[in-house]
């Protein structure tokens, strides 16, 4: 059997239906294989990164692994910043290059740079953003390495691994049935269940004092697949529930135990929630510096804290940057889900509907996007076209955002309905992951609509992929946040540079090229907002039927994320400034000295915001 054929056969038994593929020459063997097979469909992005990031969506909805095949080199450096998102985000996929023939290594001339043409160190290359990277260079090594690779891809904290074939390795003859297996070391999963039981009968003394508890779901919940447990928790235990990036389609928006949020770009209700909070209980969140804010010590700083993570670094983290935490649980989810669901059944916990009403009185008083909003003349309202986009969606809706504002303002104003699935490469978050993600997602869900929300810079790294869009006839949907420039860099200028807009505006460098002739010439169709007048009329029209729609959405170039903190106050004080005695009212726990002050300091804005003079 021809190893290439071999690999094949195994990407194939893994249930994986779609391979992401750029050819060349030294992996032109490994995609005639696949090619060759009626189980997998290959697809040909215009360029690696995009195959990279549809392999990121892919997984993600699949809930399976992804994969790709890209060449030696520069097929293999493009495809860095697509691997990097899976890894930062826990995901599983295995990505597969070609390599220069074994006779042409540089390790045969000692000293040279390169020696076979595109020549590169893949393997050193990717290794620190893979759970696992090697280069195969003896055929018999085939399949240990391959189970070892998915093994690891998916064992523990998920992750991608690569696996890197020289062309000559990729046409050998092998015999499958004297071919080595992989072994795994299954003592690995040695879990100590009486110390998890121990940890969690602390944690539970805890919410059985609490009168303002929150409970937080992080990524490992889906990474787990423990949505199902997740949610039976939620109900069973009735109290809010903070939502993370990750986890913001687990729980419908308007669920009123869904507190909208938390962290340095979300919403004031969230925040004063979380901040207020008496004891906070993370699952499976990571509690990075967007959710906690800077410096950590200030989050949810009168509150008991537990954290449940399978990672130790992930926890040790903690201590180290000054956050106190009162019962740190290392432990897969999985376990936890399935300890604490023991522990369930007759307990009681105290009547909490004062803390209840004060949620639903912060929903109520603070909505992202207030009736002001609404009266915008001459532009699209970002906040006034999520509402209405959220109200259009059905049930089973993808939506993928891309970076940057767009990504903020998303999260902070679309309101997901149920069996919804909304995400984007939350912590590398490049610009042009959308627009590549949507491809992946639509092949996972059977080609049905994909929602891919994007701005004009993200559009721009990517756009080649527009010809990929139609040249398979995807039904991808992309609202574009059309600001002429980079809004989330523009609002940094204001907070640190006295709005210098430099590099972020038309008449500082960017290229700002007409988008709507653009997607045209590539044969999409193509819509144009610029106010709200008929919008829902246009979103309908944009959402209905099987082909590919780009509608351009004009923004001020003004528009600001809205609030936003500025680094150094807590996450409950985010800009605009509110006014400080209706500031002090929110807060049941003592504000911060610096909450407490009137100055405006220097980069700190107040409501109304008025707006710059270009520059």
């Amino acid at each position: 059997m021809k190893l290439s054929d071999y690999v094949a056969e195994f990407v194939a038994k893994l249930g994986i239906k779609h391979a992401f593929v750029v050819t060349g020459g030294a992996v032109a063997h490994l995609i005639e294989s696949i090619a060759k097979r009626s189980d997998i469909e290959y697809v040909c992005p215009q360029h690696e990164q995009a195959a990279a990031m549809a392999v990121d969506a892919y997984a993600r909805v699949t809930k399976n692994m992804g994969l790709a095949l890209v060449t030696t080199g520069p097929g293999v450096t493009n495809l860095t910043t697509g691997i990097a998102c899976l890894y930062y985000d826990s995901l599983p996929s295995i990505f597969i290059a070609g390599q220069v023939s074994t006779s042409r290594f540089r390790s045969r001339v000692p000293g040279v740079r390169q020696l076979g043409f595109q020549e590169a160190p893949h393997v050193d290359l990717v290794k620190p953003i893979t759970k696992y990277a090697v280069l195969i260079d003896h055929a018999e090594r085939i399949r240990y390495e391959l189970e070892k690779a998915v093994y690891l891809a998916t064992s523990g904290r998920p992750g991608p691994v690569f696996i890197d074939i020289p062309d000559d390795i990729q046409r050998q003859e092998i015999d499958p049935e004297k071919l080595e297996p992989f072994h795994p070391n299954e003592e690995v999963r040695n879990v100590d269940f009486e110390h998890l039981s121990d940890q969690i009968e602390k944690a539970i003394e805890l919410l059985k004092k609490a009168k303002r508890p929150i409970l937080v779901l992080g990524a490992a919940v889906k990474i787990a697949k423990e949505e199902a447990n997740a949610l039976n928790l939620v109900r069973k235990l009735n109290i809010p529930v903070a939502l993370t990036w990750a986890t913001m389609d687990i729980l419908s928006g308007d669920d009123p135990l869904n507190t909208g949020g938390f962290g340095i770009t979300s919403t004031r209700r969230g925040n004063f929630a979380i901040q207020n909070a008496d004891l906070v209980f993370s699952i499976g969140s990571r509690l990075d510096s967007h959710a906690t804010g800077t410096p950590p010590s200030t989050f949810a700083r009168g509150a008991k804290k537990v954290v449940v993570d399978i990672d130790a670094n992930e926890l040790a983290k903690f201590g180290a940057q000054g956050m106190s935490v009162d019962v740190l649980i290392q432990a897969d989810v999985k376990d936890f889900f399935k300890v604490m669901k023991s522990k369930m059944q007759d307990l009681r916990f105290p009547d909490i509907a004062a803390w209840m009403i004060k949620i639903s009185q912060w929903r109520e008083k603070y909505p992202i996007c207030p009736k002001e909003f609404r009266k915008q003349k001459g532009s699209v309202n970002p906040y006034v076209f999520l509402d209405a986009l959220s109200k259009e969606t059905a049930e089973g809706d993808i939506i993928v955002t891309d970076c940057g504002s767009n990504l903020i303002q998303t999260f902070q104003g679309y309101c997901v309905k149920p069996k919804q699935q909304v995400f984007s490469a939350f912590n590398n978050s490049p610009m042009g992951y959308s627009l590549a993600a949507s491809i992946g997602a639509c092949y996972a869900n059977e080609k049905k609509r994909v929602i891919c929300i994007i701005g004009d810079g993200g559009l721009q790294v990517n756009i080649q992929e527009l010809a990929t869009i139609v040249r398979n006839q995807l039904p991808i949907k992309i609202f574009l946040f059309n600001n002429h420039g980079y809004g989330i860099i523009q609002q940094t200028q204001e907070d640190w540079l006295n709005s210098h807009y430099v590099a972020s505006r038309p008449e500082t460098g960017l290229a700002d090229p007409d988008y709507v002739k653009i997607a045209r010439a590539y044969g999409l169709d193509v819509f144009t907002l610029r106010s709200h007048r008929g919008m829902r009329r246009k979103i309908k029209d944009v959402l209905q039927g099987r082909s590919a729609v780009l509608c351009n959405l004009e923004f001020d170039r003004n528009q600001r994320i809205i609030p936003m903190l500025k680094t150094g106050r807590p996450i409950e004080d985010a800009n605009p400034l509110m006014d400080r005695d209706e500031f002090r009212k929110n807060m049941i726990i003592p504000p911060m000295e610096l909450s407490l002050s009137e100055s405006n300091k220097k980069g700190e804005i107040k409501w109304p915001i008025k707006k710059k003079q270009n520059r």
